[in-house]
């Protein structure tokens, strides 16, 4: 894809030193891998918490690894930009499966022309997705924002922007095609702990950051380690699980590199292991 922008729009307040949230190995169309950095970013401010349904507003627990969330994209046009508004459950409690699985395209572009007076026109459903690292940082400016959208009853706060030109290719939709994302972030995957790794033809590795129900809704971080011979791998891919022998960390500093796979997983480059 070309042209593409992250733009981060984020909740809670504004911090100018790097902030880290320890988390354990417990139990966060697919381009979410492109606003999962604002998802980091959220959660880290405080503001971002479990459940998308008035149901339940507790908040995120500290450990998020395998820890729930969905989201809805209404999509808006000016001159010759699209931009994808990403709204997240993640502030206020997991995301409930059976209350997600009643919302419609139609009622994401509903609701949010009612509640921002816009002209939206299209939107995306994007979950159920699982966190797969265990500790975030956040190491850029934040801008607060409040904003929010309810849907069929399920609350949703922003957590991103994803613009790209009208008719490119949106980020996560071609299996196996890396594209750029702005953000600035850490993420720590504990030693001890299992990692999902994808190698392309020239052998980089792209770790996974968080897997995807949405195309096979059985997947769960047990199965992982044996999705390789299913994942409809291209010619010179590899797939592979280990066992880390010592704390591995990404980071990303203004931009990095992402990928997903045939079941809408989300890697993130590890420039280290090139």
């Amino acid at each position: 894809m070309s042209g593409s922008v992250l733009k981060f729009t984020l909740l809670g307040e504004s911090f100018t030193q790097p902030m880290e949230i320890p988390m354990s190995r417990c139990h966060c169309r697919s381009f979410v891998t492109a606003a999962i950095g604002a998802l980091c970013l959220s959660f880290l401010l405080g503001a971002c918490g479990g459940s998308g349904s008035t149901a339940s507003n507790s908040g995120p627990p500290a450990e998020l690894r395998d820890y729930p969330y969905c989201e809805v994209i209404p999509d808006t046009i000016s001159g010759g930009t699209l931009t994808e508004h990403i709204f997240n459950t993640l502030p206020f409690g997991p995301c409930l499966e059976n209350e997600f699985a009643t919302v419609t395209e139609q009622d994401v572009v509903d609701a949010y022309d009612a509640a921002y007076g816009a002209n939206s026109t299209s939107a995306t459903i994007n979950g159920v997705r699982h966190w797969v690292l265990d500790t975030l940082t956040s190491t850029g400016g934040v801008t607060s924002s409040g904003d929010t959208l309810t849907v069929a009853g399920i609350e949703f706060g922003l957590v991103g922007q994803l613009q790209t030109p009208v008719g490119d290719a949106t980020i996560g939709t071609d299996p196996y095609t890396v594209n750029t994302v702005q953000r600035n972030t850490i993420y720590t995957f504990k030693k001890g702990l299992q990692v999902f790794e994808l190698t392309d033809p020239s052998g980089n590795v792209y770790v996974m950051q968080s897997y995807s129900q949405q195309l096979e809704p059985s997947l769960t971080l047990e199965k992982l380690p044996d999705i390789g011979p299913t994942n409809q791998l291209p010619a010179g891919w590899s797939y592979a699980a280990r066992r880390l022998t010592e704390d591995l960390t990404l980071t990303a500093s203004g931009s990095t590199q992402i990928v997903n796979d045939y079941y809408r997983n989300t890697y993130q480059i590890n420039p280290a292991a090139n």
